[in-house]
Formats: structure tokens, sequence, C-alpha cells
């Protein structure tokens, strides 16, 4: 799986996915493969907003329901003293019966921070991208964001 930091979170993502406010929160949020913008044009994406208004169509899946939120402890944060790098990990999200009657192709996710439940797109600091594919078909889905790096100097 590939992952891309966003340029706007370089030096940023582990400070941001320790939750430091206490109200927020990091955000998964699966991208149908329609329409979906380049690599580059995402890593330039000042904010969540600006992921759709590039042409990024969050999914739609039969029993999607709303984002998946995650909380402090859905998210690991190692630092490895020899290699001098901070791996974020963050826990799997499932749906027992993704899709069925409406159906996606997943081929991104999208990690950002909400420094509020109430936060609007344009608000939300895209974090990182990750390649993921998967197709929902109305049996189980569930999704493993990989872990991000920071190897920042």
């Amino acid at each position: 799986m590939s992952s891309v930091i966003n340029s706007f979170a370089l030096g940023r993502f582990v400070e941001k996915c320790s939750l430091p406010l206490g109200s927020d929160n990091i955000l998964i949020i699966p991208l149908k493969s329609t329409g979906l913008p380049t690599d580059t044009v995402l890593r330039n994406c000042t904010n969540l907003g600006a992921v759709f208004t590039a042409g990024g169509l969050e999914v739609d899946f039969t029993n999607y329901g709303a984002r998946t939120v995650l909380a402090t402890a859905d998210i690991t944060i190692a630092v490895n003293t020899t290699t001098f790098l901070v791996n974020v990990s963050f826990a799997a999200r499932s749906w027992g019966a993704a899709g069925g009657a409406v159906n996606n192709t997943i081929s991104k996710i999208v990690v950002a921070y909400r420094p509020t439940s109430g936060t609007a797109d344009s608000g939300c600091l895209v974090l990182a991208t990750q390649d993921y594919s998967a197709t929902t078909t109305g049996g189980a889905l569930t999704i493993t964001p990989g872990t991000l790096t920071d190897d920042a100097p």
C-alpha cells in the first residue's frame, strides 16, 4: 500500500495524530475510483474540501453511514530511537454488509485531521492518502489503513 503524506501535513501529521485538543479526531475516508484525482493533485490539496473540489468522490455504498472517526485508542504512535523514524498506525474499520443495492470500487483512502466534530471539510487537514483496492458487493468490508512514517530530519 502506497502512502503519500500531504504537502501541508509534512512535519505535522504525527502531532495531529496524537489528537492534542481532546475534541479532535482522525477521519478515514474511502474514495471511489471514479473521478479520482492524481497523487500529485491529492498531495497538494490544502484541505479535505479541496479533495472533493478536485474530483474525489467519497464512497456512498449501501450501509456506509457516516465517515469513520478514529479516537486515541485507534491510533498507535511508535518512535524508533535507532532509526529516528516515527510510525503512526491506525485500527481497522469494518462494515458488516458493505454495498448490495449500491456498490463502489474503492481506490484510495484519505486520512484527515478534524479539529472538532462540527468542523467543515474546508477546515480539515488532509494528512495522507493511501492506495487501497476493494469493491463492495453487500458482504463484509474491512479497511486497514497503512502505517504512516515520519522520516523528516
